[in-house]
C-alpha cells in the first residue's frame, strides 16, 4: 500500500478517537444503566470500558456488532493484507450512542477499485439487550463505498444478534447489500466468538462469507467482480488502560468468475471506548 494511504489512516483514526472524546460529555444523561448488563457481565462494569467493548465483539474486523455494552462511544481502526485479494485493507470507524436505543456509525474504508480511502456512514437501533431481553440484537442500515459485487458502493441492511455462553460471547449477523439501482446484489453472514483471558487479554474466533445473489453476469464481467469471498480465522486483543490493540489473521478466498484464489489475511488493530 502506499505511504500516503497509512498516512491517512492514521490521521483519521486519530480524528476518530477526538471526535469520541468530544462526544462523551454530550451523552452522559443518555448512557444505558448497569441493568442492561447481563448477571455474567456485572464485574465487568467496573473494568475499563474498551475491555468491556471488546468483551462483545465491538473490535472485531469483519462480525458487526449486536450492542455498545453500556458504553457512549467507541473508535476502532485496522489495517492489514489479503493475499488471495491482493488488496490492503484499512478502515477506522467510530460508532456514537446518540439516545434511547438509536446509535450512529462514520467511518473511511479503503477501497481497492480507487485506491483511496472513502466514506462509510449509517445508524443502528440496538432493539434488544441481554440483561432485559437474554439477547443482544440490533439492526442497522448503513452506506459502504464498495460491496462485493458493487464497486460504485452499496446500501447495507443488517441484523445482529449476540449472547453469552459462560464467559464466552458469540456473536452473528446477517447482511444484505445492493447498488443503489439494485442491478447488483450479495449477502453476508458473520460468525464469531470472544472469550477475556483473566483481565488484560482476550481472545476469539471470527469470520465472515459474501456471496452474490443473483447481479448482473455481464457487469460483473465487465467489471471483473468477484462472486464470493470468504475470511475467517482466530485473533487476540491486549487492553493497555483505555486502548485496545489487536492482532487478527487467518485464512481467505476469493471467486472471480471461474476462478477460485486462496491465501492468508493479517490485520492489526486499535480500539478505544467511553
Amino acid at each position: 500500500m502506499k505511504k500516503s494511504t497509512f498516512t491517512g489512516a492514521a490521521l483519521l483514526a486519530s480524528m476518530v478517537m477526538g471526535s469520541v472524546a468530544a462526544r462523551a460529555d454530550d451523552l452522559e444523561d443518555d448512557a444505558p444503566s448497569t441493568s442492561d448488563v447481563p448477571p455474567q457481565q456485572i464485574d465487568a462494569v467496573a473494568r475499563p470500558a474498551a475491555a468491556t467493548t471488546a468483551a462483545v465483539g465491538g473490535f472485531l474486523p469483519f462480525a458487526q456488532p449486536a450492542t455498545l455494552a453500556g458504553q457512549r462511544a467507541l473508535a476502532v481502526g485496522f489495517g492489514g493484507y489479503d493475499s488471495a485479494k491482493r488488496a490492503s485493507t484499512v478502515e477506522a470507524a467510530t460508532e456514537v450512542h446518540l439516545f434511547g436505543p438509536i446509535a450512529v456509525r462514520g467511518a473511511a474504508v479503503y477501497t481497492a477499485s480507487s485506491g483511496t480511502l472513502r466514506p462509510s456512514f449509517g445508524g443502528r437501533l440496538l432493539a434488544l439487550r441481554e440483561g432485559r431481553h437474554g439477547i443482544d440484537g440490533a439492526f442497522g442500515v448503513f452506506y459502504r463505498p464498495e460491496g462485493l459485487t458493487e464497486p460504485e458502493g452499496e446500501i447495507e441492511s443488517v441484523i445482529s444478534l449476540g449472547r453469552h455462553v459462560g464467559a464466552t460471547y458469540l456473536l452473528g449477523s446477517v447482511v444484505y447489500g445492493q447498488d443503489p439501482e439494485g442491478r447488483e446484489r450479495d449477502g453476508e453472514v458473520h460468525l464469531a466468538g470472544v472469550r477475556p483471558v483473566r483481565s488484560r487479554f482476550l481472545v476469539g474466533l471470527d469470520g465472515r462469507l459474501r456471496f452474490d445473489l443473483g447481479s448482473d453476469t455481464a457487469r460483473l464481467a465487465a467489471h471483473h467482480e468477484a462472486t464470493l469471498d470468504a475470511n475467517v480465522g482466530p485473533g487476540v486483543a491486549a487492553f493497555l488502560g483505555p486502548i485496545a490493540l489487536s492482532l487478527h489473521g487467518g485464512g481467505s478466498a476469493l471467486r472471480l468468475q471461474q476462478t477460485t484464489s486462496y491465501g492468508g489475511f493479517a490485520l492489526i488493530g486499535i480500539g478505544t471506548a467511553l
